[in-house]
């Protein structure tokens, strides 16, 4: 409370003393475009990192995830009984041979 009186106060009776000048206020316009830009890559360099299993839905780094051979884009955890859920429900012929 006792802020926002100050501010009032000094706004009314000194209003050049609150105003930034143009080179602060530019200053922070660059940072907030830096920062945009930064959030919009960040998320695609994330998505290019993590990938989501197709049996169980867990996230995890595509290096602990295995792709399908007969799918293009289907991933797969290589741990657990992910791998073998997938080939008999999906490729039941071939299901064997990762077995």
């Amino acid at each position: 409370m006792r802020l926002a009186r100050w501010l009032l106060t000094t706004t009314l009776e000194e209003p050049e003393r609150v105003m930034m000048n143009p080179d602060e206020l530019e200053r922070i316009r660059e940072e907030n475009e830096v920062m945009d830009l930064w959030r919009k890559y960040s998320c695609h360099v994330v998505a290019d990192l993590l990938e989501a299993c197709a049996i169980c839905g867990t996230v995890r780094d595509k290096e602990r995830l295995a792709r399908c051979r007969w799918c293009n884009d289907v991933y797969i955890c290589t741990d657990g009984t992910c791998a073998q859920k997938h080939q008999a429900e999906l490729h039941p012929a071939v299901a064997f041979w990762t077995w």
